[in-house]
């Protein structure tokens, strides 16, 4: 399938750019003209540590129109004469770990269940449901995530090995990202063989999950420091004190603890 980097003309209406032509591109497909392999666009954007370098350096080489600097990128499909958006943004140069050796995914998205983010966990598994490779293991880890968020404790099914030696969440994402086949015995046997489509998908998912995480955890910084009308206020009626740190009530359970 031929994928294309374009810019939105116009709401609705987008162009392909020939990023063929930047110095940064490496050529790996054998499609013509604009079309572009997923891991082509990829390799491309993960020379850049952002968007903002990105879009400098397709400006810098002629690449992206200047009338069009501050349009929206992405990557998309053609069909029926329509571009379509691939799921999330571009991936950038911290990613290329996670193409190079997708097991640094894997132990990235583990380390999230081992922390006590169980809703991540709970999101993943859900929007890989109804993916064939790893549908009725996805049902498992939706299951017990949602179980270890209702208990505030992680199930002692995430810490079961199959019989490959793989914890319940690392079945899943191996049968998502390597290619495999099934035994006389029913055993899984994975191949060297990666499902890029997939890797891209997860890697995409994980950051924008925490993209979001961090700017959920920003506003409600922000929310809770007093407005400049509250400080004027304070200062004026002298009732500003100095905050007390609060103490713990002996046996006390704090929220945090709990998450453990």
């Amino acid at each position: 399938m031929a994928y294309y980097f374009t810019v939105e003309e116009k709401k609705g209406k987008y162009l392909p750019l020939d990023i063929k032509k930047s110095k940064y591109f490496t050529k790996q497909s054998k499609f013509k003209n604009l079309g572009l392999s997923l891991q082509e666009i990829d390799l491309f954007t993960t020379m850049f540590n952002n968007e903002e370098e990105l879009r400098a350096s397709l400006l810098k080489e002629g690449i992206l129109p200047l009338s069009m600097s501050s349009k929206s990128l992405s990557a998309r499909i053609l069909r029926k004469g329509v571009y379509h958006k691939v799921i999330y943004d571009f991936l950038y140069q911290a990613d290329i770990e996670y193409i190079l050796d997708p097991n640094r995914l894997i132990t990235r998205i583990n380390d999230k269940l081992y922390e006590g983010d169980f809703r991540f966990v709970e999101s993943l598994a859900s929007a890989y449901l109804k993916f064939y490779d790893c549908a009725s293991t996805a049902a498992e880890v939706r299951a017990w995530a949602n179980f270890s968020i209702k208990t505030s404790s992680r199930s002692h099914y995430f810490d079961e090995l199959d019989e490959n030696g793989d914890l319940l969440l690392t079945r899943m994402l191996k049968l998502l990202i390597y290619e495999y086949y099934q035994n006389q015995n029913g055993k899984v046997a994975y191949k060297e063989g990666i499902k890029y489509l997939n890797l891209h998908s997860l890697i995409a998912f994980t950051n924008n999950y925490d993209k979001k995480h961090i700017t959920n955890k920003l506003e409600t910084e922000a929310s809770s420091i007093p407005s400049e009308e509250e400080n004027i206020f304070m200062d004026a009626t002298g009732i500003k004190e100095k905050k007390r740190k609060k103490r713990p009530i002996p046996g006390q359970i704090g929220f945090s603890e709990i998450l453990k």
